[in-house]
């Protein structure tokens, strides 16, 4: 039963549906994958839809759904890509035409090789199910959110960014642990970061970039669209004799910021060769008044 009803509400909706699909997955700028219910594949041997898809980059993603279900709520929908899953519950929309979006949670894309995405949903409480609109991985933090430490100072790892774009990522290596393969202008790092007591920082780049890649010229923002905000810092890269040969450096002053929430974005304005640097954190130092 749970079958015929995932395929006919599924084909009711989308009355294209191709059999079987192409690679799906459509990647923003931003890193954003969405997957149509039109491009999908339906199995009708496990009760899914899916999709074939090789990531352009490993990472995290917050994972949602689009859908319409005009009965009752409680049937559970589960996401997986490789052995990363994810799950949750359907609230009723009250209309087979009205669309609602579900968080499903956090899926941790760990390599670039071709999987399939699938939905499916374990268990049900109607015989319909949901009219599966489209499926969306946004890039998520990968780690946490930084807070101010006692000595004032607030840490920026590349551990707890959340990371934009196609080809930048975050390496876990013990011998990186930075964000590498920033190959595209496009690319960002962002991070969201709490100041418990205002003040004004040194910004501090702890960078690496590999012999004769030096010359790009990279761009930090803080509290990018507030009002009021801090001109961008900008910093040409140097060469340190490779790209997890890690150097501090302090390339300006951010300030003051008020107690609260900030963000901070970093990314290049100008690649000048290959790849920009790699960036293993970026801290914010008090200075003294």
């Amino acid at each position: 039963m749970f079958r015929f009803v995932l395929l006919s509400v599924v084909m009711t909706v989308f009355c294209s549906l191709r059999l079987p699909a192409a690679e799906g997955g459509r990647q923003d700028e931003t890193g954003r994958i969405i997957f149509t219910a039109e491009e999908g594949r339906i199995d009708g041997t496990t009760d899914q839809i899916r999709w074939d898809y090789k990531p352009t980059r490993w990472g995290m993603y917050d994972v949602s759904l689009i859908y319409a279900n005009a009965g009752p709520a409680g049937s559970e929908v589960e996401v997986a890509f490789g052995e990363a899953k994810v799950a949750g519950t359907l609230a009723t929309t009250g209309s087979p035409e009205r669309d609602a979006t579900v968080s499903l949670g956090r899926l941790y894309v760990a390599d670039t090789t071709p999987h399939a995405l699938s939905v499916r949903c374990p268990n049900t409480v109607s015989g319909a199910v949901m009219n599966l609109k489209t499926v969306t991985l946004s890039p998520a933090c990968e780690g946490q959110s930084p807070m101010q430490a006692d000595d004032g100072s607030v840490t920026l790892h590349g551990r707890d960014a959340t990371v934009l774009g196609t080809s930048l990522r975050y390496e876990p290596a013990e011998q990186k642990q930075t964000l590498g393969f920033w190959t595209r202008p496009t690319d960002a790092a962002d991070w969201s970061f709490t100041v418990t007591r205002a003040a004004t920082f040194d910004v501090e780049v702890l960078q690496g970039c590999g012999p004769g890649q030096e010359g790009s010229l990279m761009q930090v923002a803080v509290d990018a669209g507030a009002t009021a905000v801090p001109q961008p810092l900008e910093f040409t890269v140097e060469a340190t004799g490779g790209f997890q040969d890690f150097r501090p450096r302090i390339i300006g002053r951010v300030g003051p910021l008020a107690a609260g929430q900030h963000t901070l974005r970093v990314m290049p304005k100008q690649i000048a060769k290959q790849a920009a640097c790699d960036i293993r954190q970026i801290r914010l130092v008090p200075v003294n008044p």
